[in-house]
Formats: C-alpha cells, structure tokens, sequence
C-alpha cells in the first residue's frame, strides 16, 4: 500500500513538474557534459605540480652520486618520498566550474515588451480596420486567388477536424476493448500501469496520425507556409494535452488512493484540466504568432501574460489544502512514507508560496533561477521519492520470493537455490540505482563537475602516484563491486547453470572457488590503475610476490599448490565425507590453503590441503554414500546359531537407519572361548547417519531381541584349580605358618572348629 502511495506521489509531482517545463519551455538549459571515467590517474595539473619536486630529487640524487664518487663510498639506493600536495589549484578550477554552470542564474531575460505596445497594437488594429472598410466597399476588385489562399487553409480545417473525429472514436474504442485482455501476473500495480498506456496511446493516436499528413503532403505541397506550420505545431500541442490530460485523469480519477476522498480528488482534476486548458490557449496563440511573424513586442506581453497567469493559478491551491493531503492519506504504516507526509503536510503553505514566488520570479524575467529551482527541484524530488518507492517494492517482492525458495527448500524442491540469486540481485540493483541516483542528483544540481575536481585534488603524493580523494573512493567501489560481483555470479551459476547442466557439487564448487580468485585478481589490478599505479609496476610487485612466495613461504605454496590438485582433481569435493586421522566428518570447504571437515560434535577442524594430498585419507562417499559395516556379537554356546541368525536379520529390519537393499547379512566367523562369534553386516547411508551413532542405537534393538528370545550374552569366566604338594607344609612351618608334622597329626583332635583348644 505505502509503495502504491509513494509511486501515486511520485507520478503526480512528475506531471506537476513535466507542466512546468511544456508551459516555461525554453526557459531552462541544463548543464550536462560527458561523464568523466571513474579509473583515471593523476590529472595533467598533478602532473605538473609532480614535476618540480620530481627534478629537484633527481638533482639531489645526482649531487650526492657526485659527492659517494669523490668518497668513495656507495650511493644510497633511492626511496620514494612522500609529499602533501597543494589543493589551492584544485580549488581555483572546481570555482570556476561552478561559475561557469551558474553564470546565468541571476540574468534577467528581457520582456521583449514596453509601454508604446499598446499604441503598436492600435495602429495595427486600425489598419486592419481601414483594409476591411474597403474590402468591404469594393468586393468585385477582390483577387478570386487571393479568396482561394484564404479558402484552403480553411477547408484543410475542417477536413483534418473531421478525420480527427472519426480516427479518434475508432483508436478510443480499439483502444479500450484492448486493454480488458491486459493482465501481468507481476503485481497489480503493473496491470494498472500497462492498461493506463493502451488508453493512453489510443487518445494520442488520431493525433499523431494527423501530425503525419501535415507535413506529408500538406507541408510538402504548400512549401511550409506560415499556415501549415501552425497547423503541425498545433497539432503536437494537442497531441501534448491529450497525453497530460490522460494522466491527470487516470492518476486522479480511475485508480484513487481513497476512495472515500473522490470528492477532493474531482476538486483537484477540475483545477488541473482548467489550468492545462487555459495553458493550451497560451501555448496556440503563441504558436500563431511566431508562425507568421508578428510583432516580437505582441509576442513578448502575451508570454509574459500566460507566465502570469501561471504565477498565479496555485493560490486556487491555498484554499485546497485537504484535497491536496488526500492524495496522501496517513493510515499506511511505511515509515519512509510518514515522514514524507508529514513534510508535506507541515511545510504545505510554505511550500507553496515558494512555487508561487519563484513563478512570479519566472515571469518577471529571471527565467533561469526560477526554472532551475522549480523544474530540478521538483524533479529531484519525484527522483527520490521514487527511488525509494522502487527500493522498497524490490524488498518486498525479494522478501516474498525468498519466502517461496524457503518453502519449496522445506518441501525438497531443487529450485530452493533461487532465493540466493534474489537476494544477490537485490543487492546489485540497489547498488547500482544508487550510485545513479546520487549522479544523476548531482548532474540535476549542476554540481558534479565541480565536487570530482574536488575530489581529484591530490591530497599525498608518493613517488609518481597521487592518492586523492577519487582514487581512494574509486577503489572502494571496485571493492564493492567485486563483492558484489562474486555473489551475483555464484548466485546465477548455483541457481541456473549448474542444475541446468547437472554439474557436480565439488565442480561447481571449484568453479566458484576460481571466479573467486579471478574477481579478486581483476580487482586488484583495476585498484591499483584507479591510484594510478602503472600496470608494468604492477607486475613486478606481482612478480616480487612470487619469488617471495617461492623461496619464503614454500609451505604455503605447496598447501596452495595442493588445495589446487584438491579443486580440480575431486579427489576430495564439498559434501564429501571423509576420515582423517581417526577424526570423522563433513567436507564443508576446499579452500585453496585447507580443507575444512565439519565433525558431528559440530567443531570444524582445518587439515592443510598437502596432507590430504600426500596422506591417507577415507572417502567414504567418493563414489557413492552407501556404506557397508560389520558389526560384531557373541552368544553362548547353549544358543542355536540358525536362530540367532535369524534375530539378527530381524533387529536389522526394525532399525530405520539400515537400508534393506543391499541385504543385511550374518556371518559365523569363529567359536571364541566363551561364545560363539557373529558379525552382522548391514548397509547405510554414511550422509543421514554416522557409524558411530549407527552401532550405538542399534544395540539397543539388538539387546531388546536377544533378551526377548532368551539368549544369553555371555562373560568371560575363569575356574582356579589348587593342587597340594609335599613341600608345602615344611615351607609354611619355616615362615612360622604351621607346626611340626609330628605336632600337627593331632592337632585336629584337641581344636574345635574355630581354632580353639577343647576341655
């Protein structure tokens, strides 16, 4: 609804705007020059302001070459110096860029008019006067040529008000049985727009069928007559009002923001029809004028005549407050729209005066101030507030389709990849609109000239490079746009290429990672050209780099070297489930310097792309994700192994996570010395479920039917036989244990149980 509200603003203050420019035409030349190229070096002025300090170090350096000869000793090696640079040039040329784009804002355009024009036009009048008297008088003496001349141009008239007629119902009614078939599935909103032009078109095309015959054949037969001329330039008047006066009624009276307001809104349509009628009366009689060459006095009161009366026409607005605020109703919950609102309706009658006195400005002769402020003014305003009507209906329809994406994720659809690619865009187009807006505003001002002077000015001068303002802004949005690049392009591959193609995960993985660094290369180069780096000194910094990287950092190179092998050979791909090192888990990233594995306690653990290249890793879903694990059991040997084999097969039918194709298997593979041994080979899928966790919740079920069954799980046991031998009782009596042989014969006799002598 707010867009709706914002846009519905934006259109009438444009009409409002574009009304002022057909009514004061001419009276307004904007100032727009080529735009300058944002990767650009030094300016020729830092160039030459480079060139002094430049000769003077190199004379400094030849001195002292001179003086280490005489020495002896070796020159000291050269090193860029660092210079504040003078802005006071910069400043003298961003001033007169900015006097030369406003020196006629404060001329005064003559009214071409004076006094004596009322005596001029009673002379003419009585001229006029006294040739009709005697044309009247005389009538035979009348040249019958001369009635034909007058005779033509009037029956062209009525022809052209009779084709008029007929081709105008005819294109009205075409016009209207076409726009009924119009419907866009976008949004209403552009529905309403694409019918508003069909009927558009169908009022303006008699007119411009008409403009097509006046200047073939009429202009070509009567070799541009004063006449004819009048005819074609009336005729694209009109053409102009039947357009303005369209919108004004499809803005104000087929799609009202209110409805309950349609009062205020008829109010408003009145006003404007009225004033484009009175305006068109203007325009036509002028047309006329100029056309056959009448006085330049005349031509200038009646100008000056319908600028006043322009002056003039708002103050029907003073009176016309609430119909003009309902256009804008205040039961919308945007907050951008509030404070428009709110603007409008608190600065309304200062608003007003100010349009007022700038058009009495206008037709007081000071055409370029007054056209300046009022047509850019306006403009800008439109410009802005449709930007954010447009900011905020790309939020919300990438909001909606996000939302889309989201729900077809949910559901498994390979489409969900989409809302990346939105977003993406979102983020591009409001970059860009933007960056344009902020141009085209400072174009609109006549002020973007002089702020890139300002901005070009050298601040610091390092060596052969000046560092300003511009460059550094320059960089920062090549930066923005390499960001934003990466996550555009990855977006459209992700969403569109590669499903269309069916490439794999860990290519289209690897192509990423490469556009990547491409971007990343290409935005390097292009910032160092935007400070003004030459690209040969580009290279050997990029060649220092990689004499640097061979001999000082050769591990970093291998792992570079490595995560490069791991990119394109998919030995090792996004997704992949991999054991390194007794540590299990989730390929999440192949990055050119490492590997990150995703663990399932949900740590992430970067291994150097060389060891997974030069070690021994388990893919466990190289080819595919379907895994095979033995799982070992014991039974007693009481147990019937046909029937523990058939438990077994069947725990591995309740558990989920076991695929029944391939089949579970069981396997006798040895008697133990306490059990008999089993293995229970099932299959899975290692991406829903880890080994680990598998073996643990499956013996759960396998306990659950081996204690229903009664089968027992045994324990290890052992059994402790002593044997007694002769020369033990001598040993215990020499430690003092037992007593002599002879002595322990009776000893049984004369001790009860418990050890005691007996009575």
């Amino acid at each position: 609804m707010a867009e709706s509200l914002l846009s519905k603003c934006g259109m009438l203050l444009s009409i409002l705007a574009a009304l002022m420019v057909i009514t004061l035409g001419g009276l307004g030349q904007s100032a727009a020059q080529p735009i300058d190229l944002p990767f650009t070096g030094p300016s020729s002025s830092t160039q030459q302001n480079e060139s002094t300090p430049q000769k003077d170090s190199a004379s400094q350096n030849d001195s002292a070459s001179s003086e280490g000869s005489d020495t002896g000793d070796t020159p000291a090696p050269e090193v860029p110096s660092v210079q504040v640079e003078p802005v006071e040039p910069g400043l003298a040329h961003a001033q007169e860029q900015l006097e030369e784009n406003y020196a006629d804002f404060l001329v005064r355009e003559p009214l071409h008019f004076d006094l004596s024009l009322v005596d001029n036009l009673l002379s003419d009048a009585r001229i006029v006067w006294n040739e009709a008297r005697v044309m009247r008088a005389d009538l035979s003496r009348i040249d019958p040529w001369r009635l034909v001349d007058w005779a033509v141009p009037i029956l062209i008239a009525l022809i052209f008000g009779v084709l008029f007629i007929l081709f105008d119902r005819q294109a009205l009614r075409m016009a209207q049985r076409t726009q009924l078939f119009i419907h866009a599935d976008l949004s209403p909103w552009v529905t309403s727009v694409l019918r508003s032009a069909v009927l558009l078109l169908g009022r303006v095309l008699a007119l411009a069928l008409l403009i097509a015959l006046s200047y073939f054949p009429i202009q070509a037969t009567f070799s541009s007559a004063p006449w004819t001329l009048v005819l074609t330039d009336a005729l694209w008047w009109l053409l102009a009002y039947r357009a303005a006066h369209a919108l004004i009624v499809t803005s104000l009276r087929l799609s009202p923001v209110d409805p309950g307001a349609t009062a205020h809104y008829l109010r408003l349509e009145r006003f404007a029809l009225i004033t484009l009628r009175i305006s068109l009366g203007y325009i036509l009689v002028l047309v006329a004028l100029r056309n056959f060459g009448y006085r330049p006095d005349a031509i200038g009161f009646v100008a000056f005549a319908f600028r006043l009366t322009l002056a003039l026409a708002p103050i029907y607005l003073f009176f016309a407050r609430d119909a003009v605020l309902a256009l804008l109703p205040d039961h919308t919950s945007s907050p951008l729209y509030g404070i428009v609102r709110r603007g409008i309706s608190a600065n309304y009658y200062g608003m007003l005066a100010v349009t007022i006195a700038l058009l009495l400005f206008n037709a007081a002769g000071f055409v370029h101030a007054a056209t300046f402020i009022l047509a850019r003014g306006y403009t800008l305003i439109v410009l802005v507030t449709l930007s954010f009507s447009a900011a905020e209906r790309l939020r919300a329809f990438v909001a909606q389709k996000s939302e889309e994406a989201q729900e077809a994720s949910d559901q498994g659809d390979e489409e969900a990849s989409a809302s990346p690619l939105y977003k993406a865009v979102e983020q591009w187009t409001l970059a860009v609109g933007g960056l344009l807006v902020v141009v085209f505003a400072l174009r609109l001002l006549a002020l973007y000239e002089p702020v890139v002077t300002l901005l070009k000015i050298p601040l610091l001068s390092v060596g052969n490079v000046a560092i300003s303002i511009h460059s550094l802004l320059t960089v920062g949005l090549i930066v923005a746009a390499t960001i934003l690049s990466i996550r555009l392009f990855k977006a459209v591959l992700n969403a569109k290429i590669y499903p269309a193609f069916n490439v794999d995960v860990g290519v289209a993985y690897a192509v990423n990672t490469l556009i990547n660094y491409a971007l990343i290369v290409v935005a390097f180069v292009m910032s160092m050209m935007a400070l003004g780096v030459q690209p040969s000194a580009v290279m050997v910094v990029l060649a220092s780099l990689g004499v640097g990287i061979g001999f000082g950092l050769q591990n970093l190179t291998e792992n570079l070297i490595s995560g490069f092998i791991l990119l394109f050979g998919r030995a090792v791909k996004k997704g992949d489930f991999i054991s390194v090192n007794d540590v299990y888990g989730r390929v999440e990233a192949v990055g050119a310097r490492s590997v990150v594995v995703r663990t399932p306690d949900n740590y992430d653990m970067l291994i150097p792309s060389k060891d997974i290249v030069s070690g021994r890793i388990i893919n466990w879903t190289f080819h595919d994700s379907i895994v095979r694990v033995h799982i070992p059991i014991g039974v007693a040997y009481a147990s019937d192994p046909r029937q523990v084999e058939e438990l077994l097969l069947k725990a591995a039918a309740r558990d989920s996570n076991i695929l029944e194709h391939p089949a579970p298997d069981v396997w006798l593979v040895g008697f133990g010395d306490n059990s008999i041994d089993f293995e229970l080979l099932v299959h899975f899928d290692c991406r829903t479920i880890t080994e680990r966790k598998l073996r643990g919740k499956f013996n759960f079920v396998l306990w659950e039917v081996l204690h229903e069954a009664g089968i027992e799980i045994p324990f290890p046991q052992r059994d402790v036989h002593l044997r007694s031998v002769d020369f033990l009782p001598e040993i215990n009596r020499q430690l003092g244990f037992a007593r002599h042989p002879s002595e322990a014969a009776d000893a049984p006799r004369n001790q009860t149980r418990d050890g005691s002598d007996a009575d």
